[in-house]
């Protein structure tokens, strides 16, 4: 997902599966990168498929939306979650899930604290030695709000937040959205090793092109 965001292209599953080295997914971002450059407006066709999907989860063949139009102003919870399932199937991969409302997740957080304070205070009020099992109500309570409130994750991420963010993560199927600058497989390294350093916490000298995620990097 970080690649994905950094690089602004859409990894299919099926892509996935055979992107076994560092090279493998470098051949496969620059392949998105010059794609970009060939195609003389890349978002456009994306755009367009994404309006259409909206005019029918809307039932409305003249609505009307731009690039900065917010998800949420246009289509009701009941209709995003739809969308999110149709862009499960346009991306051949699962988009970044949908989230509570802003000030739901806050409360929860507020909920959970709450929760694990009151158990250390009873325990520590007690008996300290019940303390494991005042910290398992905190964390069954703490499961019971994440299940009742699952059903309201119906608000897009903040990296989709707009109609325009969404197609330009369709385009990410075929063409890259950002780093066009980069022009050679080292460039793209480069930029690359970072990202794979701070999500597997190997040292930068061994993120080569030959380096395997899974037997090298220690990827699972």
């Amino acid at each position: 997902m970080d690649v994905e965001d950094h690089f602004g292209i859409a990894i299919q599953n099926t892509e996935a599966e055979h992107v076994r080295t560092v090279g493998d997914l470098v051949s496969l971002i620059r392949s998105r990168i010059q794609a970009a450059h060939l195609a003389s407006c890349p978002t456009l066709k994306s755009f367009l498929q994404l309006r259409s999907c909206v005019r029918e989860l809307a039932t409305n063949q003249t609505l009307r939306i731009r690039s900065r139009t917010r998800v949420v102003d246009v289509l009701n919870p009941t209709q995003r979650r739809r969308l999110w399932k149709r862009l499960t199937d346009i991306l051949g991969s699962a988009p970044p899930s949908l989230r509570r409302h802003p000030t739901l997740r806050k409360v929860l957080v507020v909920l959970v604290c709450t929760a694990i304070v009151l158990a250390v205070t009873v325990a520590a009020a007690v008996d300290i030695e019940i303390l494991p099992l005042t910290l398992v109500l905190a964390a069954v309570a703490t499961l019971i709000l994440h299940l009742a409130t699952v059903r309201f994750r119906t608000y897009p991420p903040d990296t989709l937040t707009t109609f325009g963010a969404v197609a330009r993560r369709m385009t990410g199927i075929t063409a890259a959205t950002k780093q066009l600058h980069l022009d050679s497989d080292h460039a793209i390294l480069d930029e690359l090793r970072p990202i794979v350093v701070d999500t597997l916490g190997v040292d930068g000298s061994e993120v080569v092109l030959t380096a395997r995620f899974i037997e090298d990097l220690g990827m699972g």
